[in-house]
């Protein structure tokens, strides 16, 4: 196992941080893993005049990270790629999402004037025309990419996203070369954009699933390439099953890791290191997790079975949006407590918890007798996992499963 020189130790800590970064979006795109088919659509959508994007799916999967470095994954050639993007928030109008866009955007009337922002010519509310005039002002050797990020934090009546929908037509019909990304948060365009039928034709719609095993690990050995730090095998596939698709998890994990082993004055990364990170982990910053946790299985009923019977719903098999239906959590329910149970016997606890009564941890979607559930937030799904590990709710074979890849699962077959 490498040892690492003690004087060395502090600059690799740093490294570590820098690199591991669970709470912003990547911005390198050489530290960017995986997604190549999802590249490969926004690209030919950008190199498509009249094209645009929707990039849309759970929070956390990755959506912003990709819509940042797409400026440096576009093989330009001698052509420039003018990249700006955006972020919406509650209140947001089109007028205020396109004068964000406006305020960055220059050009030179004279050399006496000076430059100039096209802001300053609007200064009355910004119309889809008005995005389309500007859009094609463009250079020819120009390739402009807008990247209206959060579109699902529009909470207006649905004129944002009727204006939105209008432009990327006029955008389209006028074959301007400028594209727009929209991004958010949804299952669907449909829950983007209420005229969704009319964008149908000028939109590539990428759905951003949660990552695969593969593209999970490749976000650590790209890390740890570059820090001069090897991970054992065991270590690294706990990491990745953990993480539940969620890159944002692979960071955290991978950071506590790495520094345990520095701490030790180690190059080589073991699996008590991931043992302790899932300790670090679950005592950091992550408040609003625990307190939703807290809410969701706290009881003063003896022998009641909310923590066993949440935790099953985090191993439970799911779809590609992360939903999962009541009898896909009895076999890794029976697993955890030795013996076999019926739907009946937690039917309930999964509609208390779609509900405010134990605090709405769960979605519900479908119809009755053909219910489907899925965690709010996708973070919570791997933050209970490791509760469950953490309190011992896990008992030994199962956690044995996690040290092999050839299982590939953790209980029955994988949801990923």
């Amino acid at each position: 196992m490498k040892k690492l020189d003690p004087n060395a130790a502090p600059s690799l800590r740093f490294e570590i941080n820098q690199l591991f970064t669970p709470s912003t979006p990547i911005r390198l795109a050489d530290m960017f893993a995986g997604r190549r088919d999802k590249i490969d659509q926004m690209i030919e959508a950008v190199a498509e005049p009249g094209r645009h994007v929707v990039l849309y799916g759970e929070r956390g999967v990755g959506k912003t990270s990709l819509s940042q470095i797409l400026e440096h994954l576009v093989p330009a050639g001698h052509q420039k790629v003018v990249h700006s993007r955006k972020a919406c928030t509650p209140g947001d109008t089109f007028d205020s999402i396109w004068r964000k866009f406006f305020k960055d955007i220059r050009f030179t009337i004279s050399e006496d004037d000076g430059d100039v922002t096209v802001i300053d010519i609007y200064p009355e509310s910004i119309t889809p025309d008005d995005v389309l005039r500007e859009m094609g002002h463009f250079a020819a050797n120009d390739i402009p990419i807008f990247v209206i990020d959060e579109f699902n934090e529009i909470n207006d009546d649905g004129t944002t996203s009727r204006l939105m929908a209008n432009t990327l037509k006029s955008l389209s019909d006028e074959g301007v070369s400028a594209t727009i990304v929209v991004v958010g948060v949804g299952d669907s365009v449909t829950q983007l954009f209420t005229d969704h039928a009319s964008i149908e034709r000028c939109t590539e719609e990428v759905l951003m699933p949660r990552m695969s095993r593969p593209e999970l690990g490749d976000i650590l050995d790209k890390r740890l390439a570059q820090l001069g730090i090897e991970m054992e095998d065991d270590a690294r596939w706990k990491i990745v099953i953990l993480s539940r698709g969620l890159p944002t998890f692979v960071h955290r994990l991978g950071k506590h890791a790495a520094l345990s082993a520095v701490d030790d004055l180690r190059r080589t990364i073991t699996e008590a290191d991931v043992d302790k990170s899932i300790e670090d982990v679950l005592i950091g910053s992550l408040q609003s997790l625990r307190d939703k946790y807290e809410a969701a299985t706290s009881s003063n009923q003896p022998g009641n079975l909310f923590k066993e019977v949440l935790l099953a719903c985090a191993l439970a098999q799911a779809d590609d949006n992360g939903y999962f239906t009541p009898a896909s959590v009895r076999e890794p329910l029976e697993k955890i407590l030795g013996r076999s149970m019926q739907i009946a016997q937690y039917q309930n606890h999964l509609g208390d918890w779609h509900t405010s009564k134990r605090g709405a941890i769960l979605q519900r979607s479908g119809e009755p007798r053909a219910y489907r559930f899925r965690f709010v937030e996708p973070t919570m799904q791997p933050y209970v996992l490791m509760k469950g590990i953490a309190e011992g709710m896990v008992n030994d074979d199962a956690k044995a499963i996690l040290r092999f890849p050839a299982q590939g699962q953790l209980f029955g077959p994988s949801g990923e």
